[in-house]
């Protein structure tokens, strides 16, 4: 799981839809997964 991208400034000019979309949670691609996983060792 993840944070989506873009939503951190410059938000006057994102309408609301595009910002909802925005802060939803999206699924990290299977070929990262790894390197995630050895990044977070505590999880």
């Amino acid at each position: 799981m993840r944070r989506k991208a873009f939503k951190n400034h410059l938000l006057e000019r994102k309408n609301q839809d595009r910002k909802r979309k925005l802060s939803k949670i999206a699924t990290v691609h299977e070929t990262d997964v790894q390197n995630v996983e050895l990044m977070m060792p505590y999880l």
